[in-house]
């Protein structure tokens, strides 16, 4: 099954997407009345995707807040396809998109067990300093990030 790369078009020059999966078991607390997932709980899934990201590919959280970076969410979307239900163990594949603006493109995709298809989406983040003032420019650690990636140093 392909991953939802209808979100983000590729831009053209850039480097490959960047694609980390993790699994997540789903716990009671997050089903309704109903019996599946509540609508409400899909961003923590998103979250547990960036944070492997990060493991992954060197962008860990605790790395924003040492460099004195946030990265604020500014839009974030979801498709549901098919409900997650208790017990039930998930597979979360967290794509990174390359973008010229300074900006983080990620969309995900929420697989059931067999990879069936129960929920995609995306965020997309900014970069501010400390203070929630917008950077224009990427700082440092940002800024190598970027480079290895374009250069072809990360590798899904």
């Amino acid at each position: 099954m392909g991953f939802p790369r209808h979100y983000f078009a590729e831009e053209e020059g850039g480097p490959p997407s960047l694609v980390a999966r993790c699994q997540r078991r789903v716990r009671f607390e997050e089903v309704d009345a109903l019996g599946m997932v509540w609508h409400g709980r899909y961003p923590s899934y998103f979250e547990d995707g960036r944070i492997a990201f990060g493991d992954t590919f060197g962008l860990p959280y605790p790395g924003f807040r040492d460099h004195k970076i946030m990265a604020p969410i500014v839009q974030m979307h979801f498709d549901y396809h098919l409900p997650l239900r208790f017990d039930e163990t998930t597979t979360i594949i967290t794509t990174l998109h390359w973008c010229a603006s300074l900006r983080l493109n990620f969309s995900y995709e929420i697989l059931k067990a067999g990879m069936t298809r129960a929920a995609s989406g995306y965020t997309v983040q900014l970069f501010t300093d400390d203070q929630g003032d917008l950077l224009l420019l990427p700082p440092p650690w940002i800024e190598d990030f970027r480079e290895r990636w374009l250069v072809g140093e990360m590798a899904s």
